[in-house]
């Protein structure tokens, strides 16, 4: 068996209520905003080019990656979200009926953990982010360091908090460098397996007031997507984002997998 019960937690335009900063009245208002077709169109393109691709690519794959989203997604997505994650191993799609967001996060998430497993170690992966090829490896190789630290708290983070924000463009990825702690991108936390909150209960800014947090400096090991659609307000980061040189993309390739023709093509 397994040290770790690993869960990757990806939310894909799921419109349940709350969890958001953009907000609706409605169920249906979230759905005609999460689903207009402009807005699906760029959110496949970082799904499949940057959160699937780093997922994919990582060194440890001994994990399980849980694809959320609304029971109500219409086609051309729904088949097009199924195909793209039929394609990871250990992914699952899940269609999820609209509920309150944290109620939602649980009902589909708790399914996947064995109460009688070793620990849990969960991390939020949105649909424009990606993750270091070692963040798997690293953390597990970190966690087995600190072990006997979790054993008296029972909850822990390990969060890397040097990394890139990034923007697709037709013309090739934009970046900027920057360090930015409990940023929830490549950010284990690990709980108890009977433990009934995810990752995702945690506010990943307030992370290290809830619980130990381990900080590891030394590499860039997230991409954060930025770009028009974000819920969160981001477009002073959007306008600092410079065109990647050589010497930048050659990390992307190697140190992310991201595969930049790809990208480039799907515009």
């Amino acid at each position: 068996m397994s040290d770790l019960q690993i869960l990757a937690i990806t939310r894909f335009a799921y419109p349940g209520l709350g969890g958001f900063q953009t907000e609706h009245d409605t169920v249906e208002a979230r759905q005609a905003y999460l689903w207009h077709p402009d807005r699906m169109e760029t959110r496949f393109r970082t799904l499949e080019h940057v959160c699937l691709r780093t997922l994919a690519a990582q060194t440890d794959g001994d994990f399980r990656t849980i694809v959320m989203t609304g029971d109500a997604l219409p086609e051309p997505w729904r088949s097009r979200l199924v195909s793209l994650v039929s394609g990871l191993k250990g992914g699952h799609v899940v269609f999820h009926p609209a509920e309150q967001y944290r109620e939602a996060i649980r009902n589909v998430v708790l399914p996947f953990i064995d109460p009688d497993g070793p620990p849990t170690m969960q991390f939020r992966h949105d649909d424009d982010d990606g993750v270091g090829r070692r963040f798997v490896a690293r953390s597990r190789e970190t966690f087995a360091v600190v072990r006997p630290f979790w054993e008296r708290h029972k909850r822990l983070t390990i969060d890397f908090n040097q990394g890139y924000l990034l923007g697709l463009t037709p013309d090739g990825p934009r970046t900027e460098a920057t360090f930015n702690p409990h940023l929830g991108v490549a950010q284990a936390v690990f709980l108890a397996p009977t433990n009934t909150r995810t990752a995702l209960h945690f506010p990943h800014h307030r992370i290290g007031t809830l619980m130990p947090s381990i900080t590891l400096p030394d590499a860039p090991m997230w991409l954060r997507g930025v770009d028009g659609t974000n819920d969160s307000g981001v477009r002073a980061q959007v306008e600092r984002l410079i065109p990647a040189d050589e010497e930048r993309r050659a990390e992307l390739r190697r140190r992310f997998a991201l595969d930049l023709k790809a990208i480039r093509r799907s515009f």
